[in-house]
């Protein structure tokens, strides 16, 4: 159980980054006052908590209607999740908020930034959606294990809230560098954990081919 536990917590820590993101969520909320920048961050967090837990209970039953195996959403997931961990390797704090300037230059005056961009996809994005739909896999986990995930899920968002509440704090102390050297290691862990995912679906993939032969 403290193993499933801990590699939950490394791989949901690794997509989910919560350093890693300050930078995109301090530009975000730049005209924001100081109050009610808190009273957001909770908000987020909140929202996009919830949406991860929907797609926990009803990820898979989507799945299954629509006549997706797990398998082939490991192997679909962990090219994304691949593609991810490339990304917070290769590319500069500086790199990323200039993307999220050009790309969602109109974000800063939405009405509520707590459901978008701030609790998806800054958060709750699909990779992290692809994730807990995968270690919550009911052919490979018992309950006791998906409750196990779902409440490691939710520690991550609350230290994922406390985070948000002290950006700026965080961001003077790290610096940018700081948060960048953080952002290539967890993508490092990543690109490993997506790797064994994309293996993991191959095996599986074959071992039903041989099965059906």
């Amino acid at each position: 159980m403290y193993d499933h536990v801990f590699y939950d917590f490394v791989h949901l820590f690794a997509i989910f980054n919560p350093v890693g993101i300050v930078p995109q969520y301090l530009y975000f909320t730049r005209r924001v006052p100081v109050e009610e920048r808190r009273k957001l961050a909770v908000r987020c967090v909140v929202i996009a908590t919830l949406i991860l837990v929907a797609f926990i209970v009803l990820g898979q039953i989507t799945l299954q209607a629509l006549g997706i195996g797990i398998p082939a959403f490991s192997i679909a997931g962990s090219l994304v999740l691949l593609v991810i961990s490339m990304r917070m390797i290769f590319e500069s704090v500086d790199e990323s908020d200039g993307e999220d300037k050009g790309a969602l230059s109109g974000f800063g005056e939405s009405k509520d930034l707590a459901v978008f961009p701030l609790a998806t996809p800054l958060i709750a994005g699909p990779g992290g959606i692809m994730v807990v739909v995968l270690l919550t896999n009911n052919s490979k986990n018992s309950i006791p294990d998906q409750v196990a995930t779902t409440l490691v899920l939710l520690v991550l968002m609350a230290l994922t809230c406390f985070v948000l509440l002290a950006s700026g704090t965080l961001l003077r102390v790290l610096g940018r560098t700081g948060i960048s050297v953080a952002s290539r290691i967890l993508g490092l862990i990543l690109a490993a954990l997506a790797v064994e995912t994309m293996l993991t679906g191959i095996v599986d993939v074959v071992r039903t081919s041989f099965s059906l032969s």
